[in-house]
Formats: structure tokens, sequence, C-alpha cells
């Protein structure tokens, strides 16, 4: 298993844990919260049979990667993938960010620069600054709702994961007896937050729901695409996708319609080829 030690807690190596296949141009995945470089399984084959290098890691907090008590703040994951990404000598790379990763990828850029990346995408992008406020009142994002999350996930996380892992897949506006997600897909989801800790979950979502990344974004000066699904249930596009691809210069949004969060996984097929079409323009 391939590790890279970022950083120490007391005498404990704070190590990530990578995959680093094939070669070509290199794509750096970065998962959202609370999954692990697992959520990448549909994109993997298909990056590695356009002929690229394939870099995705767990953060620290989940997966494999250990699971210290901090750390959990944009700038120090943003940290993280700098030492991953020198560690490894990644250059001219592109860096995917899922949900929750598109932040750790836009901090990377704004805080390290582009000499290491050449292109961005983000997915189902959580940004660029989800708390509302008396300043920031087109915020989705309650502060009284982000308590009551907290509160459930302190209290049962099991139980909390698998309402997560079903709005994973659900499609906002659809009726209460709509048919849920295919079993195994969910139960993957489910498998695949569960490996993460308790307190990097709690902190990465406390963090991260209350980050603001609109200077990050102004930063960016590399091609950006941003996919989106237009019935994502947990980060509504009006509020997050659309705003960020409105931030940056020249950046290609593409909207899925009927798409769910999940899509890198529901919508694989139709995801992998705007991606690739990305990569290859």
């Amino acid at each position: 298993m391939a590790r890279v030690t970022v950083d120490k807690e007391n005498h404990l190596p704070i190590d990530l844990h990578y995959q680093d296949r094939g070669t070509g141009r290199p794509v750096v995945l970065i998962h959202g919260w609370p999954l692990s470089l697992g959520q990448w399984e549909f994109q993997i084959p298909d990056l590695l049979a356009a002929g690229h290098r394939v870099v995705a890691y767990d953060q620290r907090g989940f997966g494999a990667s250990a699971k210290p008590c901090g750390g959990y703040e944009p700038d120090t994951l943003a940290a993280d993938l700098h030492m991953l990404l020198e560690h490894l000598d990644v250059r001219a790379a592109t860096l995917v960010g899922f949900s929750s990763g598109a932040g750790a990828a836009l901090r990377y850029l704004s805080r390290f620069g582009n000499q290491r990346v050449a292109r961005l995408v983000l997915v189902s992008a959580a940004g660029p600054y989800l708390r509302r406020t008396d300043t920031h009142p087109e915020g989705f994002l309650e502060d009284g709702k982000l308590r009551e999350v907290q509160r459930c996930l302190a209290n049962d996380r099991v139980s909390f994961l698998h309402r997560f892992a079903t709005r994973f897949f659900e499609v906002a506006g659809t009726s209460a007896g709509r048919p849920g997600p295919p079993r195994p897909l969910h139960t993957r989801v489910i498998m695949l937050a569960a490996a993460a800790s308790h307190r990097g979950l709690m902190q990465t979502l406390s963090q991260g729901a209350t980050a603001d990344f609109r200077e990050d974004l102004r930063a960016v000066t590399v091609p950006t695409l941003v996919v989106h699904g237009e019935a994502d249930a947990v980060l509504p596009v009006e509020a997050t996708g659309a705003r960020t691809a409105a931030a940056v210069s020249g950046c290609r949004l593409v909207l899925l319609p009927g798409a769910p969060h999940g899509l890198t996984v529901t919508r694989a097929a139709e995801f992998n080829r705007e991606l690739l079409a990305f990569l290859e323009g």
C-alpha cells in the first residue's frame, strides 16, 4: 500500500494512502465528503484506457489514510495535496475535485499556484460559499441546519451515513414515493463512508460547510470545467456549481439534466465522456 507522510501528530506520522497508476498526462482525483478514493472506481479504468496517469488518494481522516485529531481545515487539506504532488513529482496535472474535494483543489491553487497544474475539473462542487449569513443571503446552508446535521452525525453516525447515501442518489423535486437507489450502489457508498473517522467526519463537515472559497476562485487561471447535476439534492446547482462557474473566467459549465449529487456513479458514462473530452481539448 503506497503512502506518503504529510505531517506528524505527537510521535506518530500522518500518512496519506494513494494510488498512482498508468503513464501519460496526469489526472489527480480528489474525493468528496465522506468518501474515499474508492468513489472513483467508475472513472479510473476509462482514464487509464485513454492513456492517462491516474493519481487518487484518501484525504486525512478518510479511507485508508491516517486519522489524526486535527488538520481538517481547507488550508491543511490543500497542504496535504501539495505534499503528495511534490512527493510524486506530478506536473501539468488536471485536478478533479468532487463535492468537498473541489474546495481542496481550489485552496491548493490559491496557495500554491499552478506550477504543477494545467487544468481543473470541479464536480458536484461544494462552493463557492455555502453558508447563509446577513452579508451572504444567497447561501443555502443556514447555521441551524448545519447544527442539526452535526447533532445527527454525533448521535448516530451509522444512521446518518445511511441517510446521506440515499441523498447521494436522490433527485431533487421527486416525490417521496419514488424508488430508492439500487441497493448495491447504496451499500457501496455507505461502506466507503463508514471507513472515515468520526472526528474527521465532524471536523471536515464543519470546516467545509463554513469555508468561503470566493477568493480562491478568483485565483484560478487554468482552463476549468464544472460539471453539476441539475437535480442535485445535496448541493443545489443554482447555489453552487452555477456560481462557481460564473466566478472563473472562461470556465465551461456542463449541467446534466436529472442527475443527482452522485453523478460520477449514476451517470458515469456521460460524465466520463465530458471529462475525457475536456482532457483532450
